[in-house]
């Protein structure tokens, strides 16, 4: 029976993920054909950057969490409610963050809109929450079928007949009418929603504060190194280099479409002290991470060029020298995602946060450094680098983890938290 759900689940899952972030992948490809130069593309990546960083705080990184709570440690009420908060203090801080740093009235217009658009889709990750640990997925699949879609309509109109900004406000708004009309109306026949405290609440915020860092960290090294090729060569360089390598998020994507149905498995080998089982899904979710980055990889390697040349200006091609390296990056970041889920599942909180600072550390000290020496190329090093350090750690932190705490297998699996 689990088998079945399993398999239905994913399903669903795959096919809501692959057409959601196909469609996303379509928005950046819609603003360049719909620009005359690098400079809307520039603004989108800038806006997609910044808020990425936020969204962590916005979605807090419980979403596993939530799902992994077997015991009902906390109620459906508590993580809406919490999740309500984080998502309005995302936009505040995004609000502050753009007027501090000295963008143009434009560029703070853009981000703020689409912070509040990354907002939405963190508010409905706890609605899925809550539809996969009732093993609903379907419910998602279809809600991310349906929020992709619309999205890329109204932002490819918009940006057609008005501009980026307006383009943007209109995704926001769309994106949150499919909550209302589709999410809310399903995952309010499955959810608990019963009486809540305030300070349990916050003792839910407190309990996955380290997850959010977990997460901001691991994100922050993929951000930082963009973000600082805007800092460094202008808005244009970015448009450029976020459309050279926009086809790697496919690499992020197709390996993310393991972790969701995966981290019930990996709570149920837990639960049922299975430690061949754990390390059985662990080793065979690695190995497919592996097979798809050298896939895409070799892939982006030997037609890149003439993908580019399809899909963009001739002009673009020129760059396609980056998609190689950019590839290994995604698949690492792709490897610490799922290090994310492990750690989750078995709440070695400590030991991710610490491998995901060792590599943001590694990023702070060489971006400027890569950046002026090999230009755009350098940010890809600098992700392969830092991640490639973090990754290592993981390996090295979950299996001292195994061994020394072997009643994560006999019943008491509170005992790394």
């Amino acid at each position: 029976m689990i088998n079945e759900k399993v398999v239905k689940n994913t399903v669903w899952n795959s096919i809501g993920m692959l057409t959601y972030f196909a469609c996303q992948w379509l928005v950046t490809v819609v603003v360049v054909w719909l620009s005359a130069d690098y400079r809307n593309p520039g603004n989108l990546w800038l806006a997609m950057n910044i808020s990425n960083i936020l969204f962590v705080l916005a979605a807090y990184n419980n979403r596993y969490f939530q799902v992994s709570d077997i015991k009902g440690e906390y109620n459906d009420s508590e993580y809406l409610l919490a999740r309500l908060l984080t998502c309005a203090g995302s936009i505040l801080i995004c609000t502050v963050f753009v007027f501090i740093v000295d963008y143009s009235g434009l560029q703070r217009a853009i981000i703020i809109c689409y912070m509040v658009y990354r907002a939405g889709e963190a508010f409905v990750d706890v609605l899925y929450g809550i539809d996969q640990k009732n093993w609903r997925m379907d419910y998602i699949g279809i809600s991310m079928v349906i929020r992709g879609v619309s999205t890329l309509a109204v932002f490819a109109l918009l940006t057609w007949l008005v501009d980026l900004l307006t383009a943007v406000i209109g995704m926001a708004i769309i994106s949150l009418l499919v909550s209302f009309l589709f999410d809310i109306q399903k995952t309010k026949k499955l959810a608990h929603f019963t009486a809540f405290a305030f300070k349990k609440i916050f003792s839910l915020l407190k309990r996955c504060f380290p997850l959010m860092l977990v997460l901001l960290i691991s994100t922050v090294i993929v951000t930082f190194a963009r973000f600082s090729i805007e800092r460094i060569y202008g808005e244009e360089a970015l448009g450029i280099y976020g459309t050279a390598v926009n086809l790697t998020m496919f690499i992020q994507v197709s390996a993310s479409l393991l972790f969701t149905p995966l981290v019930n498995l990996l709570s149920e080998s837990l639960k049922e002290l299975n430690k061949r089982k754990f390390f059985k899904l662990f080793t065979a979710s690695f190995a497919v991470i592996i097979g798809i980055t050298v896939l895409f990889t070799a892939g982006f390697y030997l037609i890149g060029e003439w993908i580019l040349g399809i899909l963009f200006e001739e002009s673009i091609t020129a760059y396609a020298y980056l998609m190689t390296g950019a590839s290994i990056a995604a698949g690492l970041t792709a490897t610490m995602w799922f290090m994310n889920v492990v750690f989750s599942s078995v709440r070695d909180i400590k030991g991710i946060f610490v491998c995901n600072l060792i590599g943001v550390i590694i990023c702070f000290a060489t971006t400027e450094l890569l950046l002026k020496r090999y230009g755009l190329q350098g940010a890809n090093y600098v992700m392969i680098i830092s991640q490639g350090a973090a990754v290592l750690c993981t390996f090295v932190r979950l299996f001292w983890v195994i061994k020394r705490k072997p009643e994560l297998f006999r019943g008491d699996s509170s005992c790394v938290l």
